[in-house]
């Protein structure tokens, strides 16, 4: 009886996110059909322990045979491994990760390593952008010949989309997607306009006209969460504090961090927003 209810109880679980909506705060909307089948087996599987009248004390998995728990603190001791994820799962609310855990793990700010090859590719952008943006094509056509072919037609768009734009809209959907493109060719973006929504994060080494806008992607779920996020520069840097959701419109420029030369935001317009319905985005 006691594993059937269990297994009906996580079912149930899995009900209340996806009713509430509070699931993909969890997992990645792609993992959903995984879900669906969980929810539907462990229901049926719960259901035929609940109503089973005869059942098998004891496993023959080894020589001596495995019997269920006699006694009460063993039955805790095996039950308690299931019910208290259950009882946490239903009585507290649903958190959403924050700057506390950016910290632990870092920013992906993305860039390239400053070297004599970088300062060269840099003369060579200068004495001669034309060419240098043939040479971009056809550096990201080779990287692409072994992606999958819807996967190379998503990106040649977005390239296509990022180099044309005047202003670079930043949204959820290819969010993790712009941002690599702008790290891995900065020098064609700077100058371009950008709109990007996040929240503010600090490491501890910025200076204090500094801070990231930022959002957690997920591949799968949120073991795997990476923050993804953008370098702002302005002297009302302090205005704002770790964690404050803003709207940050500006100019694309080019900085160094930690030896490497990343993109930043120059001549920012910083507004206070609220933090979106889904906090995530997803890496697709």
């Amino acid at each position: 009886m006691i594993r059937g209810v269990l297994l009906c109880g996580y079912a149930l679980l899995f009900i209340k996110l996806l009713l509430s909506g509070n699931l993909t705060n969890y997992i990645a909307p792609k993992m959903l059909p995984f879900i669906y089948f969980a929810t539907f087996t462990l229901l049926l599987l719960g259901s035929i322990q609940i109503w089973r009248k005869e059942e098998d004390r004891c496993c023959h998995h080894c020589e001596g045979g495995h019997h269920v728990p006699k006694t009460v603190g063993q039955s805790i001791r095996v039950y308690g491994v299931f019910i208290v994820p259950l009882l946490i799962g239903f009585m507290f609310s649903n958190y959403v990760l924050d700057s506390s855990l950016a910290a632990k793990r870092g920013v992906q700010l993305g860039g390239r390593e400053i070297s004599e090859e970088n300062k060269q590719i840099v003369e060579q952008f200068l004495e001669d952008p034309e060419g240098y943006m043939e040479n971009i094509d056809e550096q990201i056509e080779n990287i692409m010949q072994d992606e999958g072919m819807e996967k190379v037609e998503k990106q040649e768009q977005l390239k296509e989309d990022l180099l044309e734009a005047q202003t670079v809209v930043v949204n959820d959907e290819k969010y993790v997607s712009t941002l690599n493109f702008i790290n891995e060719q900065i020098d064609a973006m700077i100058g371009k306009r950008i709109e990007i929504t996040g929240f503010v994060f600090r490491e501890r080494d910025f200076a204090a006209n500094e801070f990231v806008v930022a959002r957690y992607g997920l591949t799968c779920c949120v073991a795997d969460a990476t923050v993804y996020g953008i370098l702002v520069k302005t002297d009302e840097a302090a205005k704002w504090e770790n964690d404050t959701w803003v709207k940050v419109e500006g100019i694309i420029d080019e900085t160094t961090y930690r030896e490497r030369f990343v993109p930043v935001i120059i001549k920012p317009s910083v507004t206070v927003v609220n933090a979106p319905e889904q906090p995530y985005v997803y890496e697709y």
